[in-house]
């Protein structure tokens, strides 16, 4: 049986954990919309005032804004929460709720990390 060289098995792990790096589960970041549904799933589905998912959320106004309706001149954006169906707001104007539908629910479960 031929022995294997150190230096090939050194550079069998190496590669397996550049690998490893590279396919870890990317962590739900305070930039993205899906840290929304995230935080809306952890506070057992039920409605959340807007003010209170941007502070739990850690995203500024702007981002905040935008993940939850994209404005409508910027069409290379992804689809904000609204046109995606993954949440529905209720409330009046300055007073209102954000809670997940159905679709929302499943995306956050698919968004947590591992």
């Amino acid at each position: 049986m031929a022995k294997s060289k150190a230096s090939s098995f050194t550079a069998y792990i190496e590669a397996k954990q550049r690998w490893e790096r590279r396919n870890q589960a990317i962590p739900v970041a305070g930039w993205t919309a899906l840290s929304i549904l995230v935080v809306l799933a952890g506070n057992a589905e039920q409605p959340m005032p807007l003010p209170d998912l941007q502070a739990t959320s850690d995203l500024s106004f702007f981002i905040f804004a935008k993940a939850i309706k994209r404005a409508a001149v910027d069409r290379r954006a992804a689809p904000a929460l609204l046109d995606s169906d993954c949440i529905v707001l209720a409330g009046v104007p300055g007073s209102e709720s954000a809670q997940l539908t159905t679709l929302g629910a499943e995306v956050a479960l698919l968004a947590r990390p591992a």
